[in-house]
């Protein structure tokens, strides 16, 4: 038999009682108590996360629940009668997601026969899992179902039934088969099994906002906001548009406009700065050419650049274009040894050996084939990495 009464059920808008201590165990570093009735929702009961608040001025830091008893975690010891305090805002703020997740629910269910499979209140945001695909469109006609039920300031009550005469009623979700449960109703709209704390009108909600869906599980996951949280997200969206229309010169409604024609002007800069580098890179391999140095008819080129590693590939691969090269190529840049080595196609020179002791010298990671391989490491050896190339090539 349950010792903890659930004041919280009875009335979600009491922030202070007295109680009396039933029993307080010591757990190395923290205390167990249970008392024989509470204001404090227990953690993740039915989705919800927890009150926060204090007993004897102690900061209760978990509340959980374990069959029928309501258990305290504090990290201080109490005993007799106590006080018990909880954070309105927090509580208030978890009763206008909870409530506004049954009339979402509800209203997914009412207009689409979307049926709540999974609900999760979060510190930011709160999500349902939905066993239907949603649209923009659903989207739109369920918010605007949803705040006519907030309009309309619908009373919400809460009633405890036995089981037998629980599923007489129409209830929009199956509930578990437990001796008692309580039955939270949205008057003219919704009854459902539920152990949280709720509003007593639909107008306390202020708004529901649904601000996110994806696909989940074959269904749709729907994040939406309700209340005060609804409005911070709405006061930080303005911000950031009113930023971007100062920022761009242009009002608000011309942003989206704005942001893709700079999307593509950028995307153009890319491709010409690509087609530059590219150019460049051209040039530049054409010049390392005429650096070469020669043995028995193979042109070697070794050069160490600030370049990174997608241009050296380019260099190495339009230096080997030609017969009878073989080129090496090493930059230090962004805190990164970069090594870069190929040879013509008509050449067999034992590349892997010499690519493995330069690798070995830098702490890199990487490989490639016979006519082009590359690593990067964090040992900046570049000189020594040259140097060893040159002598293994060269003697």
């Amino acid at each position: 038999m349950s010792t903890s009464r659930k004041i919280f059920q009875e009335d979600s808008y009491l922030c202070s009682s007295e109680a009396t201590v039933v029993s307080c165990v010591n757990k190395d570093d923290y205390y167990e108590v249970i008392l024989d009735k509470t204001i404090f929702y227990p953690h993740m009961s039915g989705g919800q996360p927890k009150d926060e608040g204090t007993i004897n001025g102690i900061e209760v830091f978990d509340v959980r629940e374990e069959g029928n008893e309501i258990i305290h975690l504090l990290k201080a010891p109490v005993e007799g009668e106590v006080s018990l305090f909880i954070n309105f805002d927090v509580r208030f703020d978890y009763m206008q997601q909870h409530t506004g997740q049954h009339v979402l629910s509800c209203a997914f269910d009412e207009l689409f026969n979307g049926k709540t499979i999974g609900f999760h209140l979060g510190d930011r945001y709160s999500t349902i899992d939905l066993d239907i695909l949603v649209t923009d469109e659903i989207v739109r006609q369920v918010e605007l179902l949803s705040n006519r039920i907030i309009y309309e300031n619908k009373a919400v009550t809460d009633r405890i039934y036995s089981y037998e005469d629980a599923i007489k009623l129409n209830l929009r979700k199956k509930p578990m088969e437990l001796e008692q449960l309580r039955i939270v109703s949205v008057e003219n709209y919704d009854d459902c099994a539920c152990s949280g704390t709720h509003v007593k009108h639909t107008g306390e909600i202020g708004i529901i906002k649904v601000t996110r869906t994806e696909r989940y599980k074959g269904g749709t996951r729907v994040e939406f906001m309700c209340g005060k949280r609804a409005l911070n997200n709405y006061d930080d969206k303005s911000r950031i548009i009113s930023d971007l229309s100062t920022a761009m010169s242009c009002n608000a409604d011309a942003i989206a406009e704005n942001i893709e024609r700079l999307m593509n002007e950028n995307k153009k800069l890319k491709k010409d700065a690509s087609n530059l580098s590219s150019r460049i890179n051209e040039y530049r391999a054409e010049e390392l050419k005429k650096s070469a140095e020669i043995k028995d008819g193979i042109s070697y080129i070794f050069v160490k650049t600030e370049d990174d590693i997608k241009d050296l590939r380019f260099i190495c691969s339009k230096i080997t274009e030609c017969d009878n090269i073989a080129a090496v190529l090493v930059s230090e840049a962004d805190n990164v040894c970069s090594l870069v080595m190929g040879q013509s196609k008509n050449l067999n020179i034992d590349l892997k050996s010499v690519f493995e002791e330069c690798r070995s010298i830098i702490g890199g990671k990487g490989g490639g084939s016979s006519h082009m391989l590359q690593c990067s490491g964090e040992l900046f050896k570049g000189t020594e990495c040259i140097k060893a190339a040159r002598r293994t090539l060269l003697t």
